[in-house]
């Protein structure tokens, strides 16, 4: 099975003052301990960190440091792929 996720789970799982939190963290953790294939697009990760990191969305944003971060992380595990477009897609 292969699943993929938008950037709302990631930002939910990065502010622990946000009530989906609990589950989106949860969510994640499963992520990574599972065989399951999990997709991720460019345009996901590139608005997790935009949005992390913005002073007006969140009270306390992300440092671009740590959200890279998260981002390295979330790639380097085993199961995850990256979705981009191809060689002829323009």
């Amino acid at each position: 099975m292969s699943y993929s996720i938008d950037a709302n789970v990631l930002l939910y799982a990065s502010d622990s003052t946000n009530k989906h939190f609990s589950k989106a963290a949860e969510f994640l953790r499963d992520c990574a301990g599972s065989r399951d294939i999990l997709y991720v697009a460019w345009p996901t990760l590139m608005a997790y960190l935009r949005i992390s990191t913005h002073q007006r969305v969140f009270a306390t944003p992300l440092s671009h440091a740590d959200a890279t971060r998260n981002i390295s992380n979330l790639l380097a595990l085993p199961n995850v792929r990256v979705l981009s477009e191809t060689e002829t897609f323009w």
